[in-house]
């Protein structure tokens, strides 16, 4: 049964780029950087072949191309990208040897002005793909295998990735686990009050 992966590259140096919009008003903020890292066991002990990532960031370029590819701020719990909370648009995916980068531009959404504010406070958040599959575990590397049935979604901006090196000036990949320990419900609760913190004040 396909499950819901959620993968988070780890904390990387996103580059963080500042464009005057077409009518030179207020600057977009793009942020460009590693995305997801094919062949390498990551954080959650999974490891994508190169030919699915291959594969699905071809099928994905003419959404991007087409400026559809949205993502959310923190991960939902379906695959469903949720229009209300959209933060972003991915802009360019392009694979460089096993690796995939990626920009994104910020939206200027509630939740885009949130991820706004973070950026511009330092904060570092993560690139975080998320996509649904089946996974096989290969026993004698102790690695979770993703199996070709993967469908990328999309990819979310998240405070913690998976896979080691990624955070466009903030990047990173993130996978959802069958069960949170007390620790990473406690993170999860954390974050999203200090979100809403945010939130708040720029609606103020």
């Amino acid at each position: 049964m396909s499950k819901l992966l959620r993968e988070v590259c780890s904390y990387g140096a996103l580059e963080v780029i500042t464009e005057a919009d077409t009518h030179g008003k207020s600057p977009k903020i793009k942020l460009r950087g590693l995305f997801t890292e094919a062949d390498a066991k990551n954080g959650n002990g999974r490891r994508y072949p190169k030919k699915l990532i291959e594969r699905e960031v071809k099928k994905l370029s003419k959404v991007v191309s087409e400026r559809r590819l949205l993502g959310e701020l923190d991960h939902p719990s379906d695959e469903v990208v949720h229009l209300a909370n959209a933060s972003h648009l991915v802009t360019d995916l392009q694979m460089d040897g096993s690796r995939v980068i990626g920009e994104i531009e910020i939206l200027s959404t509630p939740a885009g002005k949130v991820l706004e504010e973070l950026v511009k406070s330092g904060v570092k958040v993560g690139v975080s793909s998320r996509g649904v599959g089946t996974l096989t575990h290969v026993v004698d590397e102790d690695v979770y295998e993703v199996n070709d049935n993967l469908n990328m979604i999309t990819w979310d901006m998240v405070s913690e990735p998976s896979c080691y090196g990624a955070f466009p000036g903030v990047v990173a990949e993130n996978v959802l686990a069958e069960s949170k320990t007390e620790k990473e419900v406690s993170h999860i609760t954390q974050e999203r009050m200090y979100i809403e913190a945010v939130r708040r004040r720029l609606e103020g």
